[in-house]
């Protein structure tokens, strides 16, 4: 690695995680769908309530943490959150 001392730190030395993860996307296409999120996670409610194997059950616990967050998250920010 050869930088100049004036040079910023690279975004891995900042936060090497964050370094990994894709470029962030457009809110505006995530605020499109939030009736189909909202139709997910009324799906997972009612796929959790059946019942399954502990596995299943964990995935759609969190799958539907995932998008009550989301869906919070949205809902505060079209209501003036900000």
């Amino acid at each position: 690695m050869s930088t100049t001392i004036g040079s910023p730190p690279d975004s891995f030395s900042l936060s090497p995680l964050l370094s990994l993860l894709p470029t962030c996307g457009s809110v505006a296409r995530v605020e499109g769908m939030v009736s189909s999120l909202f139709a997910r996670q009324e799906k997972v409610v009612q796929l959790r309530e059946q019942g399954g194997s502990k596995e299943l059950e964990r995935r759609l616990a969190c799958e539907e943490a995932m998008l009550r967050q989301v869906l919070d998250w949205l809902s505060a920010k079209s209501g003036g959150g900000e």
